[in-house]
């Protein structure tokens, strides 16, 4: 009896924790849900316990496409910004682009930090040039923006190009027997390839199994279980008691496969004076530099942007490519002219694709940006207030930790903007409606001394595997894919919900 009892007040015990903890949340939830109220910003309605998010539990770590929907919500009220709140923080979305310039270049002093988590102390393989914090971000940037000059780039030309044979030997298989392709499995396998190549290299071909190993690297590192799930929202929801209980996100073996990787391509390379023309190289050279007694850049900042340029350079260019391939299948008169104008420009340089001669092909590059405008890469873009910030012709103050959000996805689809949005037109993006257009409007690698510092190398890998698929093949869309494509809300980095099928008829 006296057990019973005993648990019974064990469980109340419990019960009353709970409560209490409840009470606290809501109390806390319900002053926050005042804030913008009490500043006098136009804001969304909240909800208990959400705020304005989608999800209760949300994929990525930051935020994702419902930056969009409050995008969408302002702009249709008017408002040229507005709070929200995800779950219980308080953050501010923009609309118009003329704050938006403000944030990401003109008072960038006040908004250094994406609102990325980070954990600088417990996890220095997993902070790099993206997430890095406060004032550190500004040395590694000078420390690596050498690595992304034009010389570097053409540097690396030749290593893209060679990739490139592979995803060219596979799409003839795939043609010779009618089968159809999942755009991105085979443009990411392309990108990996690059990767591998330039930043770890090593010479691998994703489209065979036996020698997938960085493309199965590629794809866990985007799996999401439990563990990875209750992070993101740990640190999504509390970033600061986050990094103070030592949470880290990125998956302890990607990091030693990585590590490893790169520890032993370091040492057969120092071993045989091999010397590869790569963004590695680079990397290993900066490493044997000295400065106040220290390498220019550590091992751990070489395995962690690495693992950066990995990530953002085979998910963001396969991202583009696929997309480009997508709309240039459903629109074959515009497949027709941008295949034109390559061989046109081809034709100048003895039929061999060369730095020099994809600078000149600009309709290419004007699918490539109707299509980021449609379907960007990041779909947001979120930063955090440094240091208090009065924002410009108002009597609002943005304090100090405060995120601000803007979104890519909403800016590219905005009516205003570009009239008939859905419509797929790279003639928006001729010289002169570029002019017409106020520049932060299109901003699909962000803009301002934080923007994407791969942004040329990114771009051209993309037009070597667009220019190979399209001297080579005619796309069409598959009937296997389901119309019309939609897009994952719950993922920072732009995919589809479905695979995207096309077929190649070999030219």
């Amino acid at each position: 009896m006296a057990v019973i009892i005993s648990t019974g007040f064990i469980l109340f015990d419990f019960f009353l924790i709970f409560l209490a903890a409840f009470i606290g949340i809501f109390v806390h939830y319900k002053h926050s849900y005042q804030y913008w109220k009490k500043k006098e910003v136009p804001y969304l309605e909240p909800t208990f316990p959400y705020g304005n998010n989608l999800y209760l539990f949300p994929l990525a770590s930051t935020f994702a496409g419902e930056s969009k929907v409050w995008y969408d919500q302002l702009k249709a009220k008017g408002h040229k910004f507005g709070g929200v709140w995800s779950y219980s923080r308080k953050v501010l979305v923009l609309v118009d682009p003329g704050y938006i310039k403000d944030i990401l270049s003109l008072d960038f002093n006040h908004f250094i930090d994406r609102d990325v988590y980070c954990n600088e102390k417990h996890d220095p393989m997993g902070t790099h040039l993206f997430n890095i914090r406060h004032s550190s971000w500004k040395a590694l940037r000078q420390k690596l923006t050498p690595t992304f000059t034009s010389g570097k780039m053409k540097m690396m030309f030749d290593n893209v190009l060679h990739c490139a044979d592979f995803m060219i030997n596979h799409l003839e298989k795939c043609a010779n027997v009618g089968d159809d392709f999942d755009a991105r499995e085979v443009l990411a396998s392309f990108t990996t390839d690059v990767i591998g190549s330039v930043a770890f290299g090593v010479d691998c071909n994703s489209f065979d199994s036996t020698h997938a190993e960085f493309r199965r690297q590629g794809k866990y590192l985007f799996e999401i279980d439990l563990p990875i799930l209750l992070k993101a929202v740990m640190v999504n929801s509390f970033p600061d008691l986050s990094r103070k209980l030592g949470v880290i996100v990125f998956r302890s073996k990607s990091k030693a496969f990585f590590a490893g990787m790169i520890k032993e391509t370091m040492e057969f390379r120092k071993k045989n004076n091999i010397n590869r023309p790569d963004f590695l190289q680079l990397l290993l050279k900066m490493n044997e530099e000295y400065k106040d007694g220290k390498p220019n850049v550590t091992f751990d900042e070489i395995v962690a942007n690495t693992i950066l340029f990995f990530i953002a350079g085979f998910d963001t260019s396969s991202t583009v490519m696929t997309f480009s391939c997508y709309e240039l299948a459903r629109n074959p008169e515009i497949q027709e002219r941008t295949r034109q104008e390559i061989e046109n420009v081809l034709g100048k340089y003895d039929g061999k694709i060369t730095y020099e001669a994809i600078q000149e092909m600009t309709y290419l590059q004007q699918v490539m940006n109707e299509s980021m405008r449609l379907f960007p890469p990041l779909i947001c873009l979120a930063r955090t207030c440094t240091k208090d910030y009065k924002l410009r012709d108002t009597d609002i103050t943005i304090e100090k930790g405060t995120p601000v959000v803007i979104s890519t996805f909403g800016l590219g689809r905005d009516a205003e903007h570009f009239p008939d949005p859905e419509r797929f037109d790279p003639d928006r993006f001729s010289a002169e409606e570029i002019e017409k257009r106020d520049p932060y409007i299109h901003i699909p690698f962000g803009e301002g001394p934080r923007n994407c510092i791969g942004l040329r190398f990114g771009l051209m890998q993309s037009k070597i595997g667009l220019i190979r698929i399209l001297t080579n093949f005619k796309l069409s869309i598959s009937p296997k894919t389901k119309m019309p494509v939609t897009i994952d809300q719950q993922r920072f980095l732009l995919k589809e919900n479905n695979p995207i099928y096309l077929r190649a008829e070999k030219i």
